[in-house]
């Protein structure tokens, strides 16, 4: 994009303030708890970003990417509409897939990823056309591949079909044109690079840094999504949760070798599989931007502490799961939605499968990095997910708005988990031991910057 480009979709001054104050705070609570090559000093993001990364190999590509994620944050900013009165009537009316409202409510994006808006190689112009915090529909091609390697039954259809969904972003930098048909309407979900159709979500791959990783299908994933959401799906329903089901397929070049960025991951919809009325949990934590009202708070009624009751006893089935069967979902606010029986939430809906973990000797034909032997770092894993950020973003907005005490609310967490009657270890890395969180600064700044790093945070149940 050129000078005159970049000039034209400029986001307002107002809006980049605010977007540089947002980063540089996610920044500084990042060099609170995380081992940083150097010490926060600045005024600017990108100020802070120089120095917490000084001495580091680097430093320069990191600071890159915190200006890109200023710019993000800033026209996300610019984007922001406020909620409708009605958030079920506004939802159905805004799509065929009525989730897709409450995923492109999110503006902000990881609640302490500073990297959270940035989009990799995009344009102004191509973020406001593909990313979800614009409110972005564009026709998704499903392109003739030969070879392709794909289920039995594979887009509703039985034998082969040799068609891969591929992002338009995706099909033009790889010079794929003429699909064979296309799908109209498509609305990216919170991800970006997954999308609904109505009643699919269609995950793709595209060759973007989206915060941490390029966002590619590998062939594991491929194998390892159809196992989990099948062979996991009874003991999930048990504690409540519904796992969409995915089906996969992936292009393999002459060789067979496979080709990662041409790949796709296939699910129902959650209305198509009895949840018409699914939040992602950060999207519950959402402040509408005309008067800052919470969307979890929008729901509650003239009763919030019996609607938080029923809430985290929903919230909560990961861990049920994990105590009975062993695998820890990474169950944050992106890949874990609330659905809702009126406005009172009822049970879980999870997706995507890539980051958890499970007891290798029951899950001997997963490939990766899924299984993990060791049950603390399978805990460690749900705890990080689940705890510090998307509970604790939920928390602070009931908080904020009610003018109340944070502790009132992680009291009733805190009483949900006691109820559990868990092993001694599991309760007390959830009740008494500081929680584990990612360290996503640090991780941009090592070697192997998608290799999980941890720190710990203060555990406020610890005073419940």
């Amino acid at each position: 994009m050129n000078a005159t480009d970049r000039s034209a979709a400029a986001p307002g001054t107002e809006a980049a303030r605010r977007a540089d104050a947002i980063v540089a705070d996610r920044l500084k609570a990042a060099a609170a708890r995380e081992p940083l090559p150097g010490r926060a000093a600045g005024r600017t993001a990108v100020e802070l970003a120089a120095s917490l990364a000084a001495g580091s190999p680097h430093a320069e590509r990191f600071q890159a990417e915190v200006a890109a994620a200023v710019r993000g944050t800033a026209l996300a900013l610019e984007a922001a509409r406020p909620h409708p009165t009605d958030l079920w009537a506004g939802a159905a009316a805004f799509h065929a897939d009525p989730s897709v409202w409450f995923e492109q409510a999110v503006l902000l994006g990881h609640p302490t990823h500073p990297l959270a808006r940035s989009r990799g190689e995009l344009t102004d112009d191509e973020i406001r056309a593909y990313a979800p915090e614009h409110g972005a529909r564009f026709d998704l091609g499903l392109y003739a591949v030969k070879g392709l390697d794909e289920p039995p039954v594979w887009l509703s259809v039985c034998g082969r079909s040799e068609q891969l969904p591929v992002h338009p972003w995706q099909a033009a930098r790889h010079g794929l044109a003429n699909p064979v048909r296309t799908a109209a309407d498509a609305a990216p979900l919170m991800s970006l690079r997954t999308v609904s159709v109505g009643d699919f979500h269609f995950k793709t791959a595209v060759d973007l840094q989206l915060t941490s990783a390029v966002r590619h299908v590998s062939p594991a994933a491929v194998r390892n999504g159809p196992i989990l959401s099948r062979r996991l799906a009874g003991p999930a329903a048990a504690h409540g949760i519904t796992l969409l089901d995915e089906r996969a397929a992936i292009a393999r070049d002459p060789d067979g070798a496979p080709l990662p960025h041409l790949a796709a991951v296939m699910r129902r919809a959650p209305h198509l599989v009895g949840h018409p009325r699914a939040i992602p949990l950060a999207a519950l934590a959402e402040p509408c931007p005309s008067d800052g009202r919470p969307i979890a708070v929008a729901l509650t009624g003239d009763d919030p502490e019996t609607w938080w009751a029923a809430f985290v006893a929903v919230a909560l089935a990961p861990l049920r799961l994990f105590a009975t069967t062993g695998v820890a979902l990474e169950a944050h606010g992106q890949n874990t939605l609330a659905s809702f029986t009126g406005d009172r939430p009822t049970s879980l809906v999870y997706r995507d499968f890539g980051g958890v973990r499970v007891p290798p000797e029951d899950w001997p034909d997963l490939l990766g990095g899924l299984p993990e032997p060791d049950p603390e770092a399978r805990l460690t894993k749900l705890l990080a997910a689940l705890f510090p950020t998307t509970l604790t973003a939920i928390v602070d907005a009931f908080a904020a708005w009610s003018d109340t005490d944070p502790g009132k609310w992680w009291a009733e967490v805190a009483h949900g988990v006691r109820d559990l009657d868990l092993e001694p270890w599991i309760a007390r890395a959830v009740l008494r031991e500081p929680w584990p969180i990612k360290a996503t600064t640090a991780m941009r700044l090592a070697e192997r910057p998608t290799e999980d790093l941890w720190v710990r945070v203060a555990n406020p149940l610890a005073a419940a």
